[in-house]
């Protein structure tokens, strides 16, 4: 049974061979741009005490969910109700329901004063609620931290400096994304997550164990992701595929709804600063070729994904077979 690359971050992380963790974050991203990790420092007490608040909040009545609707948000933040998200417009919406916790940016933000789109306050859970937002900022520190160790990782499997991705993460368009997957009854055919590829960098997955997560294997089918105990899924994001000239992949993966039991995951999504431009690494482009996408905003993209895949911002959640599969997160 095939499966993703286990790598151990922990010669990364504390600088005793780098080298070969970036060598193998090389081999993992030519391949699937999915992989396995360990070593990476999240506590684990963390992640549960996190899973906990993500099982509190979407157990709470509907209506005190839709309290936070994103639909009132200024920034992409908050609840999104099943059947309001559409990763391929030919399967229909989603049957998830979802929490967006982006990065809490009060009003006297000089990004929130400048009117820059993706930037506000963070619409919190009710008070009913008390440690939801503690715990959630401590997962959100953790994450990238994880993430800038990896950045480092792949800036030297590129042969860059290792500091070459810094400048573009100083304030990050990141965003954590609780999620719940309720049983379905057999045969029902309603998407978890449909298959599609995700749009920013990185993200970092803890997923609890009831299985559901797939990844399109390079010769067809899929692969079921399994990971051991405290240990995080990550993947390449649409982003690092610009970057790199697709040197490096990302690839499409679905989440089947379960059947029995109930599924909850915590995907942190993290992208480069809203006016970060992203191009080919000239190293990544063959002499005499052009690169395969011309230069973009990240901000410019994200905000095109979002269009494109939410209701409140004008997409279609019926199936659709006259627009191209779009790109959002699991």
């Amino acid at each position: 049974m095939e499966s993703l690359p286990l790598i151990d971050l922990r010669p990364l992380r504390d600088g005793s061979d780098p080298r070969t963790v970036a060598d193998a974050l090389d081999a993992a991203c030519t391949d699937l741009g999915f992989f396995v990790v360990t070593g990476h420092g999240l506590d684990p007490d963390l992640r549960a005490a996190t899973m906990e608040q993500a099982r509190r909040f979407f157990a709470l009545p509907f209506e005190e969910k839709m309290e936070i609707a994103i639909a009132k948000s200024s920034c992409h933040s908050g609840y999104v109700p099943p059947k309001t998200e559409i990763l391929d417009p030919t399967a229909g919406a989603d049957g998830k329901e979802a929490l967006d916790i982006t990065r809490d940016r009060a009003a006297d933000h000089p990004e929130v004063v400048a009117g820059t789109p993706l930037h506000g306050p963070t619409q919190w859970p009710a008070s009913l609620m008390p440690d939801f937002r503690s715990v959630a900022d401590d997962y959100a520190r953790a994450c990238l931290d994880i993430n800038a160790h990896i950045m480092r990782g792949l800036a030297r499997a590129l042969c860059l400096e290792d500091d070459a991705f810094v400048p573009m993460f100083t304030d990050p368009l990141a965003s954590l994304r609780m999620l719940h997957y309720p049983p379905v009854p057999e045969g029902d055919t309603t998407p978890g997550a449909a298959a599609h590829t995700d749009y920013g960098s990185l993200t970092l997955l803890a997923q609890d164990d009831i299985g559901g997560l797939q990844v399109a294997a390079r010769q067809g089918g899929w692969i079921d992701v399994v990971t051991p105990p405290d240990a995080l899924v990550v993947n390449l994001g649409d982003m690092i595929a610009r970057w790199t000239n697709h040197r490096y992949v990302s690839t499409r993966h679905r989440v089947l709804n379960p059947t029995s039991g109930h599924r909850y995951s915590l995907p942190y999504f993290v992208a480069p600063n809203f006016r970060a431009v992203i191009e080919a690494i000239p190293s990544c482009v063959e002499p005499g070729t052009d690169a395969i996408y011309p230069p973009i905003g990240a901000g410019e993209y994200m905000l095109s994904r979002f269009g494109a895949t939410h209701a409140y911002l004008g997409a279609p959640t019926g199936p659709q077979t006259d627009m191209h599969t779009v790109l959002v997160s699991r």
